[in-house]
């Protein structure tokens, strides 16, 4: 086992610590766990990323395994796979701001009969739940399925509860650019007689129409080398050949109309690297207040320098 190695096993890219490392441990021990994962070769993939786990521990001269769990309802937990699964849900439910308001009780009992085989009874759960929260656990069941194994019977079941409970809704998408997000820019929407100011730099937000509930999604048009994540961080690619940077003490690149430029001094001597700029990017998300553009997001830059 090396370096190198371990990041593969774990999809780990240049940027190392401790938190992407356990966060990164706990997905892949769940999509290989031989508990769940019935492929011949499982255990011995589940045994390698054991193992480029305890490489990396050391590689951070932190000897701590992934022992922490902090876990209101502690029994519910019984075995190891459903120790693993539930402290990656405590991580990405901590942290990711689009799914922090299904983090609750009723949503950990789902979860604890899917992981004990129990999918029936978790149906009988959900049929049960308010339709937004439902939403809610659906897409992120869906996002994270690799670490669930779910059977496409429950898939199956999980989109028919939807399209049940959603069939008199309405769903608007709006496609803002990059400079609408920058600028923090509102969207007057008329439906129904009704008016309706829709912040853009959100990814989705639900509004009552007349009694059936409006969803409002909101896909920004950008180009192939930038996304935006779920935290409203901008991720942008940039291919540059070495002379170019040459003898320079600073390069700019475009954002929309902004620009954004980097010293050339804190660049280092290799191919790829990720420089970061805190706080420069567009609005975070605000769902207390809509409206509130005081925080600002991330510009990660992910650097090729062809040498």
């Amino acid at each position: 086992m090396n370096y190198h190695d371990a990041c593969v096993l774990l999809e780990i890219d240049d940027v190392l610590n401790i938190e992407i490392l356990k966060r990164q441990y706990r997905r892949k021990a769940l999509q290989y766990h031989p508990d769940k994962n019935k492929s011949v070769d499982a255990p011995e993939k589940f045994n390698n990323i054991k193992n480029a786990y305890e490489y990396l521990l050391k590689y951070l001269d932190n000897p701590i395994m992934d022992e922490e769990f902090t876990n209101p309802f502690e029994n519910i937990v019984k075995s190891e796979y459903t120790k693993i699964l539930f402290s990656f849900l405590n991580n990405i439910l901590g942290t990711d701001v689009q799914y922090q308001d299904i983090k609750s009780r009723i949503f950990y009992v789902i979860v604890n009969k899917i992981a004990n085989c129990c999918e029936n009874k978790a149906c009988d759960l959900l049929e049960k739940i308010d339709k937004k929260l439902l939403i809610k656990i659906s897409d992120f069941f869906f996002k994270y399925k690799d670490i669930f194994h779910f059977s496409d019977d429950f898939l199956k079941k999980l989109e028919d509860m939807i399209a049940t409970k959603t069939k008199d809704d309405q769903c608007i998408i709006l496609n803002p650019f990059l400079e609408d997000l920058f600028e923090n820019n509102l969207y007057k929407l008329s439906e129904n007689g009704n008016i309706y100011y829709i912040p853009l730099w959100h990814h989705e937000l639900i509004y009552d129409n007349s009694g059936s509930d409006m969803y409002v999604k909101c896909i920004p048009i950008l180009p192939e080398h930038i996304s935006i994540d779920s935290h409203n961080n901008i991720h942008v690619e940039l291919n540059y050949n070495i002379r170019e940077l040459w003898g320079k003490n600073s390069f700019e690149f475009h954002l929309g109309k902004n620009v954004f430029s980097i010293l050339t001094e804190k660049l280092k001597f290799r191919e790829n690297q990720i420089i970061v700029l805190q706080n420069q990017g567009i609005s975070i998300i605000n769902l207390d207040n809509i409206f509130d553009v005081s925080k600002k997001s991330n510009v990660v830059v992910y650097l090729q320098i062809d040498i």
